[in-house]
């Protein structure tokens, strides 16, 4: 068994070097190039017309009327117009539309769960960051991607011998005891790893990594209440939530509590439904 220490890094390599996750050559190697020093539109637009998936998802929100009425007619020229963060956030989006569609044995989650957990779980973070002032895109996007790490998991899962379900704990630790004891470590110390290898900046990196710690930062308490709905969400797991931490985040009453995990989860059936109408941020990320 790998050690506490090494595993994650270990284990995400073996894994990506499979090619298990799909658009991740892609989105690795401009997520680097948006961290360079020396990053350059013209270099960054070059590296991304090898793939038309991020190619086109970019042009959509450049082209959205968010951003400008005057569309854009190149690669390079959308680059230029939306910057490192919203970049970084509709690789985000892509990468997790892209891989987090495939059915997890390990844990006993369909395709549709899993998509069900990762947008709830985004709208609740974007939305209790949007009570604190903090960035909702970021908040998005970590929310999103804070259960990237599963998919590790439930790879070395299908590798064993005798493949008992991971089990559900309760909401502080869900699957994590399991995950721990068949690796060492568990799925946010993956997903964390994961994310850093592909080049994500450390403000989600370490978000991801860190979800099952308690909340200290702003950022972290989003994520908290976002994992809280839907945890809310799932009524087979009823969640047993930090008062304190709540208290910090304003939620002075199970009424206000109530009040905010019902608009998340409409908010994320909207999008999950592709509603437009009903989703500010799902094309121009804000």
């Amino acid at each position: 068994m790998p050690s506490n220490a090494t595993a994650p890094g270990k284990l995400v390599k073996s894994f990506l070097s499979t090619g298990s996750l799909g658009l991740s050559r892609s989105v690795s190697r401009v997520q680097a190039l948006l961290q360079s020093p020396q990053y350059n539109a013209a270099d960054l637009a070059e590296q991304m017309r090898t793939d038309p998936t991020l190619t086109a998802r970019v042009m959509a929100v450049a082209n959205s009327a968010f951003f400008h009425k005057t569309p854009c007619d190149n690669i390079t020229d959308a680059v230029n117009r939306l910057g490192t963060a919203q970049l970084t956030y509709i690789f985000g989006q892509v990468l997790a539309g892209a891989v987090l569609v495939t059915p997890l044995q390990g844990y006993g989650l369909s395709s549709q769960k899993i998509w069900q957990r990762a947008v709830i779980t985004g709208v609740g973070a974007e939305f209790a960051a949007g009570r604190s002032g903090e960035d909702r895109s970021l908040a998005y996007l970590v929310g999103l991607l804070h259960e990237i790490g599963m998919l590790v998991v439930d790879r070395c899962w299908s590798q064993l011998a005798d493949r008992r379900p991971l089990r559900y704990a309760d909401f502080a630790t869900e699957y994590s005891l399991d995950e721990q004891q068949l690796l060492s470590c568990h799925q946010a110390d993956c997903g964390g790893e994961l994310l850093k290898q592909l080049s994500f900046p450390d403000s989600v990196c370490r978000q991801v990594r860190q979800q099952y710690r308690a909340p200290q930062e702003p950022m972290a308490r989003a994520l908290y209440l976002g994992r809280l709905a839907k945890a809310t969400h799932s009524a087979e797991f009823p969640p047993a939530p930090d008062l304190e931490v709540l208290a910090l985040c304003g939620f002075s009453s199970r009424r206000k509590l109530e009040g905010y995990i019902a608009e998340v989860i409409t908010e994320a059936q909207k999008r999950i439904n592709g509603n437009r109408a009903g989703s500010r941020s799902n094309d121009a990320w804000r």
